[in-house]
């Protein structure tokens, strides 16, 4: 697996280029099951970010252990707020994001909440029974945190520590090794059933039975 060094949500924030380029953001890549490294294996990652030049997803199934919402607001010294008396908020799984910028916190949410100039809109979607009706953004700011500990952040959201970052071509070339499946997003995979069996569900959004992959398709 190659990781891109750069890509900081400040640099992330180009408009998508024209004609030519096929933008998987907004979009899910799961792993085949070649892929051994553990920063990846089994894991499904949800595309922040995918231009020309950068690529940048954060992993969705990989909690820290010992790491929860609660935690996290302590050693950042943020009230806790309504988080002290809500066991599921204060318990709320804090997830590696990937090996890029580790210490650095980033929260992909619905875009029921939005922080002017530091909220990055990143996909629309339909209406309907699985859909996400105001979309999905990325906020890397400890304001978010703050919201959410008073209750009064976004309805849906993960909490990740770091990213998956490519250079130009890179993720291109590694779809053309068969290194991930590309799935569209929905509402139940990033938001409503949890990371638990995530990689399988993911597949099975696709009709793919984990089951039948072959184990030495993809390689990283």
């Amino acid at each position: 697996m190659i990781y891109g060094t750069d890509g900081t949500v400040s640099q992330l924030e180009q408009p998508l280029p024209g004609d030519g380029h096929l933008s998987f953001q907004g979009s899910l890549l799961i792993a085949m099951p070649g892929v051994t490294e553990s920063t990846f294996a089994h894991s499904v990652i949800y595309m922040c970010r995918h231009d020309e030049l950068h690529g940048m997803g954060l992993v969705l199934n990989q909690p820290i252990d010992g790491l929860n919402f609660g935690v996290m607001l302590r050693e950042l010294n943020i009230p806790s707020g309504e988080a002290t008396h809500d066991r599921i908020m204060s318990g709320r799984k804090i997830f590696r994001g990937g090996p890029v910028q580790n210490d650095r916190g980033f929260v992909l949410h619905s875009l029921d909440y939005r922080l002017h100039d530091a909220t990055l809109p990143i996909a629309p979607y339909g209406t309907g029974d699985d859909s996400i009706d105001e979309g999905v953004g990325l906020t890397a700011s400890r304001d978010i945190l703050t919201d959410m500990a008073r209750g009064s952040g976004p309805q849906h959201a993960i909490i990740a520590l770091g990213y998956a970052g490519w250079g130009p071509g890179q993720l291109e070339n590694e779809l053309a090794q068969n290194i991930w499946i590309v799935a569209p997003a929905s509402y139940d995979l990033l938001f409503r059933n949890g990371y638990d069996n995530l990689w399988a569900r993911a597949l099975s959004s696709l009709g793919i039975e984990a089951g039948h992959l072959s184990g030495t398709a993809g390689r990283a």
